[in-house]
């Protein structure tokens, strides 16, 4: 099996995050083509996905309602589902729940951070594609090829030409770099030469031969460079007055090994606390009612996501499981 064929197993698991709220000035306003995204993660088991830790952490951050019940969550998780004939069903997923690993316990040995990036996200819907989580350390060495997909950029990706021309995750391929602080049983990280942005964060890693998931990408090493503005002729001048830091990311970055996700899965397979509600959803339900739209080049003006200054001169709307649709590009 090659990466083409993996990938076509995978990909239907891959889900976005994106805000449940939308800020407005005006009621009337009409709502952008596509949520900003701002995380990745993917579905491991029937109403449970896997991120990091730092993505969830936005999710307090977001926009909401001063009404809006204290149990609702400001976030939903976004499954793009290809459906053969009829186009990519955007379906908005409500999230009911968020959990983390506890602090490690590290043994003399172990050098690596006290909290691994990685949470796990209770989503409110059943029948949902997923992928296994396993991770070989007999398989995984310097120089293995591997993959991994998400939304680097985030929604910026997708609309890039100015409208939506993407509904689907990004593909990116490279190899382990290193595996961290050396090749073991339990490493607390994985270095691959896979750039990673915004957005991409939570995206899963995989070899091109297996649809088994070896970790989450959790973030990318910075460079950090400096410009200098050249001094004008016949002058001489401080370079230090001229000098400008920026950032910019490099093609080394990281991974969480999935041992940290399958030892906390079969914990969590025993708490009854994280059973579904009788009320969930089944995707191929919500798939029955879906609205078919044709989507077409040019008709749909782009419209810019607000800033979130100013909340108060602004109301806020909900995008409303009835308005999930399926859509088809020509």
């Amino acid at each position: 099996m090659g990466l083409v064929e993996t990938y076509e197993k995978i990909r239907p698991s891959i889900v976005a995050f994106i805000p449940k709220f939308h800020a407005v000035y005006d009621p009337k306003e009409p709502l952008p083509e596509f949520p900003p995204i701002f995380g990745t993660g993917f579905i491991v088991e029937d109403g449970l996905v896997v991120t990091n830790d730092h993505v969830v952490k936005v999710f307090s951050r977001l926009p909401k309602p001063p009404d809006c019940p204290p149990d609702v969550w400001p976030v939903q998780c976004l499954l793009l589902y290809y459906i053969p004939e009829k186009g990519m069903a955007e379906i908005k997923i409500d999230v009911i729940g968020i959990f983390g690993i506890e602090a490690m316990k590290p043994g003399e040995h172990y050098y690596g951070p006290p909290t691994p990036d990685v949470a796990f996200v209770q989503i409110k819907m059943k029948d949902l594609p997923s992928v296994p989580v396993k991770y070989s350390p007999e398989k995984i060495k310097e120089g293995v090829e591997i993959a991994t997909a998400g939304y680097p950029m985030g929604t910026d990706t997708l609309t890039a030409p100015g409208y939506l021309h993407q509904l689907t995750p990004t593909l990116q391929r490279g190899i382990v770099s290193a595996v961290l602080p050396f090749s073991c049983d339990n490493p607390h990280a994985l270095m691959i030469n896979v750039m990673t942005q915004g957005g991409a964060s939570g995206s899963p890693v995989f070899t091109p031969d297996s649809e088994e998931i070896i970790g989450v990408l959790y973030g990318g090493l910075e460079d950090i460079s400096k410009t200098i503005t050249p001094r004008k002729a016949g002058k001489i001048s401080d370079p230090s007055q001229h000098a400008h830091l920026y950032r910019s990311p490099t093609n080394i970055s990281y991974v969480v090994p999935a041992h940290y996700i399958t030892n906390v899965m079969n914990q969590m397979r025993e708490d009854e606390r994280l059973k579904l509600p009788p009320d969930t959803p089944s995707l191929s339900k919500i798939l029955g009612k879906a609205e078919f739209v044709a989507r077409r080049q040019g008709e749909t003006e782009c419209v810019p996501w607000p800033g979130q200054s100013e909340p108060d001169k602004r109301k806020i709307q909900e995008v409303s499981r009835d308005e999930q649709k399926v859509k088809s590009g020509t």
